[in-house]
């Protein structure tokens, strides 16, 4: 993870040494992401592979942010 404050990304890799991007990953994980009720999204930026740009609004409660991590871990979980 990289960011200041709320805005965050979180980089979706193959593997975690070499860093290699996995855009196929970062799809499924952006499709469940929606289907659980959260939507997101990664940055299709050349050079950014698969990162999700995660950007909730200054009045999100403590309650939303960790309702919308929690359904980007059962996302990443399902995904993997």
């Amino acid at each position: 993870m990289r960011g200041r404050g709320l805005l965050q990304g979180v980089e979706i890799v193959a593997d975690r040494d070499t860093k290699v991007p996995a855009p196929e990953l970062g799809d499924a994980i952006t499709r469940r992401c929606l289907e659980l009720g959260l939507s997101m999204n990664i940055v299709q930026l050349p050079g950014m592979g698969g990162v999700f740009r995660i950007a909730p609004p200054l009045t999100a409660t403590d309650a939303e942010i960790d309702l919308g991590v929690d359904i980007l871990e059962r996302a990443i979980e399902g995904s993997v």
